[in-house]
């Protein structure tokens, strides 16, 4: 197999295992995210609905409580118990003729409304369909009169109370689910006003508009499907939404409504589109395509540059060196006009031929004194002998070049030299001599050994390759930084720090450390950058202790917090510093200690302002110990919507 296939196959399959490593790890660490994304945008949007849902409820109580402190609902109730007084009787029939009707239903965005005396008598109700305006009867409300126990006139647990008080929440009734919202008058004669709005299916299209998710009311006094009915006891029992995989397109959320009693009464089920998953997925099958085109682009340049540099001229030097072996030219100059390795070898080899042409001018020479028949000979003799010796020379040659010891060339060649007009004898009687093979074989064999080194400068290419895999691995991970966010307490990344600092000062000589640490609960921070600066403050305080001569000396951490700014105090009583020396503590490059670098402190500051805060000091003085202040925006942990 020539050089420049096998470059390409070693460099292909180099490129090949990296992206489908990329490619595997990103399915690994990458594809979750996308899919904890998904189902945290499927919770967000059943609660939306859920917030919807009860929106609905809300308007309709504060529909019903303004009924409630409307004084001519008051009059109303008190005219329509009294019919003996004609003028009562007149204005309750304007009241009726104004207030009651279908259009004041449709503008109170209402299906019911009863309107009872103290005693439970229904002066007024109605359940109207607000599209065709015709009456509906409602089974639950179906009566003249109301008992002080009819649910819809009580608190919800309140099961007992004998007067009415304000009542709202869900109902399941014959013509549907229901909000039911009731108040008591406000006239203080006793009686209530009781709203009702149905969940139909016109009022749900109109909320999954609204919210912009497409969702399902099922209720609970019924048979659910089996997909519903396996995820009930947990949707009913958990706070949030309870999320799971439909399919390879689409997943459903799932969230319990309680009626008016604090009991189970609706399941409602999101169907939500797997587009984010979706999208991860084509993105993480992009980036693999990139992978490859950029990796396919490096190995064209990579082979262009390898014709260019070093197959093209050692292909020059194969044929220069067949051409010698074929026309025993040996004045044929090959003409590398370059700098490198390659360029040493084409001029060493003129070189060597430059010194076996004299050689063999050398040998015709004595030849022609001896007789032409006996030098005749003796010439063809010994050339054969000096190409023996050409080849070991060659051989030798290609030894040093993969080991990088080109000085053992020049002592071959001064070999040839020193030998002179005994150079004939040497090749004829010196065991070394009878090695001789044709000069192609030397340059063949120069060939072979240079090609190694290409192979170990592919190798090489091969571990670099593998190196920048390595600094890619938040990053991105990392996969843009973001800055990575994590609910922590500060009690744990405290210890943490003190505990690499404490272990490295060795048995007995740590100070005394005291920490003083609310419970704050999970704060949003960066949990690395935070420890980095927490040891770095540490471990200062701790030299500063020891070369202040404290026994133990002693070490306090504190931390105060105001709104979504954290303060953390690392305060010491050793060496402190003056007012000059605190102007300069965190300039790059500016240190107290012998054999600092002046890199600590700076790079703690730089830290802080990337956690969107700012690192102080403070001293009373020189022998009187050191405050640093870390304040940095620490928002507590949000709750899940």
């Amino acid at each position: 197999m020539k050089l420049r296939a096998k470059i390409t196959l070693i460099v292909a399959g180099v490129v090949a295992s990296y992206a489908l490593l990329d490619h595997a790890l990103q399915r690994w660490i990458v594809q979750p995210r996308f899919d904890e994304l998904e189902r945290r945008t499927a919770q967000t949007d059943a609660s939306r609905v859920r917030r919807a849902l009860t929106a609905e409820l809300s308007a309709l109580e504060a529909r019903c409580s303004e009924w409630a402190a409307w004084n001519e609902t008051c009059a109303f109730v008190a005219g329509a118990r009294d019919d003996s007084d004609p003028e009562r009787t007149r204005r309750v029939a304007e009241f009726r003729e104004r207030n009651l009707g279908l259009e004041a239903f449709r503008q109170s965005r209402i299906d019911l409304l009863y309107l009872v005396d103290a005693d439970g008598s229904v002066r007024f109700g109605r359940v109207r369909d607000l599209e065709s305006g015709a009456e509906l009867r409602l089974a639950e409300l179906d009566f003249d009169r109301l008992t002080p126990g009819h649910p819809f006139l009580l608190q919800p647990g309140r099961a007992g109370a004998a007067e009415s008080r304000q009542v709202g929440g869900l109902v399941l009734t014959g013509l549907g689910p229901m909000f039911v919202a009731s108040r008591p008058l406000a006239c203080g004669e006793g009686g209530s006003v009781i709203l009702g709005r149905i969940l139909s299916p016109s009022v749900l299209e109109t909320l999954a508009a609204r919210t912009e998710v497409p969702f399902e009311v099922l209720r609970l006094d019924g048979e659910l499907p089996a997909r519903d009915a396996d995820v009930l006891d947990e949707a009913t029992a958990s706070v949030e939404p309870v999320v799971a995989t439909r399919d390879e397109h689409a997943l459903d959320a799932w969230v319990a409504l309680d009626d008016l009693r604090g009991r189970p009464a609706l399941l409602v089920r999101a169907t939500l589109p797997r587009s984010i998953s979706a999208s991860g997925s084509d993105a993480l099958r992009f980036a693999l395509v990139s992978t490859i085109a950029a990796g396919m682009l490096l190995l064209f340049v990579l082979l262009a540059v390898l014709r260019r540099a070093v197959i093209d001229p050692i292909a020059r030097l194969t044929d220069h060196a067949l051409e010698i072996g074929r026309t025993d030219d040996y004045g044929r100059k090959v003409a590398l006009e370059r700098d490198d390795e390659l360029g040493v070898l084409s001029r060493e080899l003129e070189s060597m031929m430059g010194k076996l042409e004299t050689s063999r001018a050398q040998l015709v020479d004595t030849a022609r004194a001896a007789g032409m028949s006996e030098i005749a000979t003796g010439i063809l003799h010994n050339v054969g002998n000096v190409l023996n010796s050409v080849s070991v020379s060659s051989g030798q040659i290609a030894h040093r070049l993969k080991e990088s010891r080109l000085p053992k060339l020049l002592k071959l060649a001064e070999l040839v030299r020193d030998k002179g007009e005994n150079l004939g004898a040497f090749i004829a009687n010196d065991p070394k001599g009878k090695h001789v093979a044709p000069f192609l074989l030397d340059v063949s064999e120069a060939l072979r050994q240079e090609r190694e080194e290409l192979e170990e400068e592919s190798r090489a290419l091969q571990e670099g390759v593998e190196h920048i895999a390595k600094l890619v691995q938040s990053q991105q991970e990392l996969a843009g930084h973001k800055e990575l966010l994590e609910p922590v307490e500060l009690g744990p990344q405290v210890a943490l720090a003190w505990s690499l600092v404490s272990r490295g000062l060795g048995p007995g000589l740590a100070p005394q450390f005291e920490d003083s640490i609310p419970d704050l609960g999970r704060v949003l921070v960066d949990r690395h950058r935070l420890v980095q600066v927490l040891v770095n403050l540490l471990k200062n305080a701790c030299e500063s202790v020891r070369d202040a001569g404290r026994r133990p000396g002693r070490i306090t951490v504190g931390v105060e917090r105001s709104g979504e700014r954290l303060s953390i105090t690392v305060s010491d009583d050793g060496l402190g510093f003056d007012e000059a020396t605190g102007a300069q503590l965190f300039r790059h490059g500016f240190t107290t200690k012998p054999g600092g670098h002046g890199f600590g402190l700076h790079s703690c500051a730089n830290a802080a302002t990337e956690m969107g805060g700012s690192l102080s000091a403070r001293s009373d003085g020189p022998g009187r110990g050191a405050t640093f202040v870390l304040e940095i925006h620490a928002p507590a942990r949000r709750a899940a919507a």
